[in-house]
């Protein structure tokens, strides 16, 4: 039968099958998703039958027991048309996916359905791209925010992994993701410099494959230009020309922020650069100008912003937004006393203006040497600004001082000057000042360049007498205004003529009579009595002449009115004025008679009680503050004089004895600032001349302790609430702009000082908007800066998460930003760096142990202590190289040197290594080699001989080895040629190179015969020698007489002894012993002979050595403690045979006539017998006790014998 999937008709073309088979099964593969063990799911199965005719249906239930298919039976029919439904069940005994199908049969036809058991498992989603738009290239550093998603059922685990070279920083680098949640995923970047950024991070997802994070960055320069006005060419230079001294001329241009971010900027005269010219003549010959050192000095002291101006010059620019900038070029005459300012006198200016950024920096003195403000001066457009002053020179003819011909009133003397305009670059606009009795004829007019103009001056006069006065010349040009943006003409420079001229009189006589009266200008309303020429004036009304009455005693009349002593005195005449708006206080007299004067007050004219109280108290007001300013005088000179009189300290001098204070230069001479002048000096331009002496001056005032984090006094308060400009906060240094911390350990504290330099003559409080957990350990965040001074705040920087760290943070003056600082700083573990993975030792000195020696030295690049530790690789041969220390600490940015030594020798194996074991960090393979050398070595004598060997006992040889290479050699002997019964020690060894080496070869036979072998020696890096070894082995022959030892009649507690002979008849040494294991009260007495054994085995052993041809005379001891008779014999061992046991038995086999193969001797026989003792002691031990007091020091002790 044929399997299908379940789908709406098989793929028989016959017509009928199709009819039969026509089902629809929905869906066609069940698949239970997120199954967890124990639990029961139930999917649906819909079987639809579309054909014309009924269908029979035979449904398979699934073959493993997980799945059961709810079905009471298992064949159905189903009519045309019609649909049943199946429940399908699934019960997971595991958590493991599950596989399985269920059959439908319909007709010949076999449909497949799959059965899917899935365990719960995460489904991870990220986003692809991330996209930062447009930066602007000022190392700051931004953040964008992703999310991972886990739309699954279970935990999934997500990897990201960025390898490229750029300032990107994703956080966390990994981590798990809960079930239906989602984890935010920070992607950082650093834009230090333009550029487009197109990178991608491999990022591993659990259960699906690997994707990619796509992150996209415009980086582009912030960036202010100048342009022309009505063009779009950048503007680089303004030429302002000639211009008088004194007079402005005003030049615009457009600064424009070509960067998608609002920047602060300020405007700076470069006052100090190369290639500006301060008031020189350039057309003057060079050796002329350097000979007048006194004027190039004046000119240096010159402030450059006094006379160029820019308005504004400072300012904030939102992104792409053009403003005007208006240049004002106000040159002034800079005179050389030793010369006069003649025609030929110019003074040229080339000034640099730059625009710069306000943000944190370095510092104006190391601006232009310091690498990092390379970003910050790519930043900077400069503009340059050219300019001449020339003096006003006018020329009169016949001169200054004019002499007009005397004349009367009503006449007039003329004279012709002739003015002429010396300068050839400029015209001139002049105006004469109205000036009492002379005229001049034009008043004002315009000469141009070195043209002139006729002037007649007239002299008019309108009185008597002789004049002197002088004529002032007002000189007018283009002013500019307060506001420095536009001008205005006006009188700049004034030149004064002197005229002289005299007026005469008419000659008139004046008839007068006697007036008993005063007589003034105007005698009386009748006009008697007066000149001529008066009677053409007007009639004025005589003033009444009022003095005090105590100044004039004239007919003083006798009065004690006290009322009339301060009286005002009535002129005669005065009554024309009498009637007026008197005051009721005031009292007048006659002059003459002092009586009461007659006062009317005229009510219209009067007073009203409100004007005296306002009169009145006006006229307090102007008293009072005339006296204070009396009082204040006053109080000042007291002050004065007390400083200058009385002094804590007499030097013997008088005050006031002709001292006199140093003069004062202009840049010293502080001016008291009016309200007009504080405007001019707001709107002049920063230097970096003032900016440089205004940083050293608070540079040199270091405040390294007691900043306040919050204003406290009034005067902080009102300092740090003030709302600063541009300017201002240039003029505030916060650097460096990048902290950079480079490599440091994991949760280790470092240390960066962050320079403040307030140069304002004012408290600013600095506030670091600071939210990194990496910064928090930071003291404070805030801080009180005086007036002129600086500081450095220690920045701490900690963090316990592995990788690069790209972050900033902002800092605000008064609450204004300010600028950010960039923090940077590579996370690593513990690590410790070898000076090289491997090292080879090469023999450095005669010493056999320690001439190969080597160090490597431990290098700890990182702030945090290192622990280490040596762990040598075993290998099958061992390792023969040392280290030590075996392990330690390095000090943050310090070294260790750790030596390396190999023991040499043959089986020293010349290579090996051993790991570095970092704690909590790295680990390191440090490889060995052992470089030896070649070398040559020889046997002194070639052959060794073993004559005459004792069977049983050993036999020293002694072999010389010498060595004639340049190196120490090493040998081994090779013992798979050896006889067993031939030893060489040292196996192995080390032969100096130019000495020798003992071996000594020890010959052990267990049979008697001849032998002849050969020794090989290896050398290590050299050939194998051969030491031939022979010799014979013979066999000892004792003998010991007598051997019957018979002790008759022994007493108790006494000792016997019987002497015996042992005697050696043999051509080799023999070793005798005596076994009396048995018999402990019997011992054997050699009488101190030098070939007596010590090394016997256990007590009651006794042996001796004996040379070949010679005899020992011995004796054996009886020592009895009891009455008993002893019958035995004990055996005799020669060279370690059993030879008195091997005796007997070669007696007992009847081997007499067979060759000895082994030392024989028979046993040695004792009889004893032990009797009573005849006398007896009570006890055979004495103690004498001597009292210590009675011992004598002093006193020599005397012999004691037994």
């Amino acid at each position: 039968m044929d399997l299908e999937r379940g789908s709406v008709a098989p793929r028989d073309v016959d017509n009928t099958a199709k009819k039969e088979v026509q089902l629809r099964v929905n869906p066609l593969e069940l698949k239970f998703q997120d199954a967890v063990s124990g639990k029961v799911y139930r999917l649906p199965l819909t079987v639809h039958n579309l054909g014309r005719w009924n269908q029979k249906i035979r449904f398979q239930e699934p073959s493993k027991p997980q799945f059961k298919l709810l079905l009471t039976s298992l064949d159905k029919e189903l009519a045309s048309g019609l649909q049943m439904t199946a429940m399908v069940e699934y019960h997971p005994n595991k958590n493991e996916d599950t596989f399985d199908h269920i059959f439908i049969s319909v007709g010949n036809k076999v449909l497949d359905i799959p059965l899917i058991g899935l365990i719960p498992v995460c489904r991870l989603e990220i986003v692809p791209v991330v996209d930062f738009g447009t930066l602007v290239a000022n190392s700051k550093v931004h953040c964008k925010e992703i999310t991972i998603i886990n739309r699954g059922k279970a935990p999934g685990m997500f990897k990201t992994d960025y390898q490229g070279q750029l300032p990107i920083v994703i956080s966390p680098s990994s981590g798990i993701v809960k079930a239906k949640s989602s984890m935010v995923i920070k992607v950082d970047f650093c834009a230090d410099q333009a550029r487009t950024v197109n990178e991608v991070a491999r990022v591993s997802l659990q259960g699906r494959p690997e994707t990619f994070l796509n992150i996209k960055v415009r980086v582009v320069e912030q960036i202010i230009e100048l342009f022309h006005m009505n063009s779009e060419r950048k503007l680089e230079c303004i030429r302002f020309g000639s211009v008088f001294f004194g007079t402005s001329k005003i030049e615009h241009a457009l600064l424009y922020n070509n960067s998608p971010e609002t920047v602060n900027w300020v405007a700076i005269m470069q006052d100090d650069c190369v290639g500006e010219e301060l008031g020189a003549n350039i057309h003057q010959r060079t050796d002329i100008a350097l000979n007048n050192l006194s004027y190039l000095n004046k000119i240096k002291k010159i402030d450059m912003t006094d006379f160029m101006s820019c308005v504004p010059n400072e300012g904030s620019l939102l992104p792409y937004q053009k403003i005007v900038i208006t240049f004002c070029f106000s040159p002034k005459l800079v005179v050389d006393i030793k010369k006069d300012v003649g025609p030929s006198h110019r003074q040229d200016y080339a000034l640099f203006v730059r625009f710069d950024f306000v943000g944190s920096k370095e510092g104006f003195l190391r601006d232009d040497n310091s690498d990092t403000m390379k970003s910050n001066r790519l930043q900077k457009v400069e503009l340059a600004l050219t300019g001449s002053g020339l003096p006003v020179i006018l020329q009169f003819d016949p001169g200054k001082a004019l002499t007009f011909a005397p004349c009367h009133m009503g006449e007039h003397s003329d004279i012709l000057c002739i003015v002429k305009n010396q300068s050839i670059s400029l015209p001139v606009m002049y105006h004469f000042q109205k000036t009492a009795h002379f005229k001049m004829d034009p008043e004002r007019g315009k000469i141009d360049e070195g043209c002139i103009q006729n002037v007649i001056c007239s002299f008019v006069p309108h009185q008597i007498g002789v004049f002197r006065v002088k004529q002032v010349i007002e000189i007018i040009g283009p002013v500019a205004d307060d506001n420095l943006q536009s001008l205005s003409m006006k009188p700049f420079h004034y030149i004064h003529l002197e005229f002289n001229s005299t007026c005469k009189a008419y000659t008139k006589k004046v008839g007068v009579k006697i007036n008993p009266g005063i007589s003034p200008l105007v005698s009386n309303p009748t006009k008697h009595f007066v000149a001529k020429d008066s009677e053409k004036k007007e009639d004025l009304l005589p003033v009444a002449a009022m003095l005090r009455s105590t100044a004039t005693n004239l007919h003083n009349h006798c009065s004690n009115d006290e009322s009339m002593k301060n009286a005002l005195i009535a002129f005669p005449n005065d009554r024309a004025a009498s009637i007026r708006c008197g005051d009721h206080h005031e009292h007048f007299r006659t002059i003459f008679t002092k009586m009461p004067r007659y006062d009317y007050t005229d009510p219209d004219y009067e007073y009203t009680d409100l004007e005296k109280l306002e009169r009145k108290a006006h006229r307090d007001y102007y008293t009072n503050y005339i006296n204070n300013l009396r009082t204040v005088r006053l109080h000042k000179e007291a002050l004065r004089e007390r400083k200058l009189l009385v002094n804590e300290v007499d030097i013997g001098m008088q005050p006031s004895s002709g001292l006199r204070s140093p003069s004062l230069s202009q840049s010293e001479i502080e001016e008291i600032p009016s309200s007009s002048k504080t405007s001019v000096k707001a709107k002049r331009l920063l230097s970096t001349k003032k900016i440089a002496s205004r940083e050293s001056e608070s540079l040199q005032r270091k405040i390294s302790r007691g900043l306040k984090s919050k204003p406290t006094t009034h005067q902080e308060k009102h300092d740090c609430s003030k709302v600063l400009t541009p300017k201002q906060i240039h003029q505030v240094i916060v650097g460096p702009s990048v902290l950079n911390f480079g490599n440091v350990c994991v949760k280790s504290t470092n240390t960066q000082l962050l320079h403040i330099v307030n140069m304002l003559p004012m408290y600013i409080l600095i506030q670091l908007d600071i939210d990194l957990e990496e910064l928090q350990k930071t003291n404070q965040f805030s801080y009180v800066i005086p007036p002129t001074s600086s500081t450095y705040i220690s920045m701490v920087f900690e963090s316990s998460i592995h990788g690069k760290f790209w972050k900033s943070f902002t800092f605000k003056i008064n609450n204004i930003t300010g600028g950010h600082i960039l923090v940077m700083a590579v996370i690593l573990p513990v690590k410790l760096e070898l000076s090289s993975n491997e090292i080879v030792l090469r023999p450095q000195s005669f010493l056999l142990k320690t001439c190969f020696r080597g160090t490597v030295r431990l290098y700890n690049h990182l702030n945090c202590p290192a622990e280490f530790g040596w762990k040598p690789v075993a290998t099958l041969r061992g390792i023969a190289f040392t280290i030590r220390p075996a392990k330690g600490i390095v000090d943050p940015y310090c070294s260790l040197e750790c030596e390396v030594n190999w023991l040499p020798g043959f089986s020293s194996p010349d290579r090996g290594e051993f790991l570095l074991q970092v704690s909590g960090g790295n680990t390191l393979t440090l490889k060995c080699i052992a470089h030896v050398g070649h070398t040559r070595v020889t046997f002194l004598e070639p052959r060794i001989l073993f004559s005459n060997c004792s069977q049983g006992l050993t036999t020293w040889r002694k072999a010389i080895l010498h060595n004639i290479g340049q190196n120490h050699a090493y040998f081994k002997v090779c013992d798979q040629s050896l006889l067993s019964t031939i030893n060489i020690v040292p196996s192995e060894g080390i032969i100096p190179f130019g000495g020798i080496t003992v071996l000594n070869i020890s010959c052990t036979p267990t049979v008697a015969e001849k032998f002849d072998t050969r020794a090989k020696v290896a050398i290590h890096h050299a050939n194998v020698i051969d030491l031939r070894i022979g010799g014979s082995v013979e066999i000892a022959d004792v003998e010991i007489t007598p051997n019957t030892f018979n002790f008759s009649g022994t007493y108790v507690g006494t000792t016997d002894i019987i002497t015996f002979v042992i005697r050696n008849k043999g051509v080799t040494r023999a070793k005798v012993e005596f076994n009396l294991k048995e018999f402990p009260l019997f011992a054997m007495d050699f009488k101190g002979n030098a070939g007596e054994c010590k090394n016997v085995e256990g007590p009651y052993m006794y042996g001796i050595e004996i040379e070949e041809g010679t005899s020992v005379e011995c004796g054996i001891t009886f020592s009895p403690v009891e009455v008993a008779t002893y019958d035995f014999s004990f055996p005799v061992h020669i060279n370690s045979f059993k030879a008195s046991d091997l005796y007997c038995e070669y007696l007992s086999q009847q081997k007499v006539l067979m060759p000895r193969v082994s030392p024989l001797i028979s046993p040695c026989f004792v009889q004893a017998t032990v009797l009573r003792a005849p006398l007896d002691l009570s006890s055979t031990e004495f103690l004498f006790k001597i009292p210590l007091f009675e011992l004598q020091h002093n006193k020599e002790a005397t012999r004691i014998q037994n």
